[in-house]
């Protein structure tokens, strides 16, 4: 990869599996990416810690969350990027 990316999550909305896809052009020492509901609280952390650089792909399971909108924020040192989902059960 080229660039650091969070792809818009497929699909979405979604009901209750969605899949996260990022790409990372540099090894990165500490990565997060995590599901924040519409009011800011944390739901559920899906990976925190190191990665190599490439392309990555997380499952989000939401079968234990209400419907809504939800955020997945993906932040590394240097990068924060924001991607709206819609969970319709």
């Amino acid at each position: 990869p080229l660039e650091f990316k969070l792809d818009n999550p497929y699909p979405n909305p979604f009901n209750p599996v969605t899949t996260i896809d990022f790409q990372l052009p540099d090894n990165v020492d500490n990565i997060t990416l995590a599901i924040y509901d519409i009011k800011g609280r944390l739901i559920e952390t899906l990976y925190s810690g190191v990665l190599k650089s490439g392309y990555h792909s997380y499952m989000w399971n939401a079968d234990n969350v209400a419907s809504g909108i939800y955020f997945v924020n993906m932040i590394t040192k240097d990068n924060r990027f924001t991607r709206k989902i819609t969970l319709l059960k």
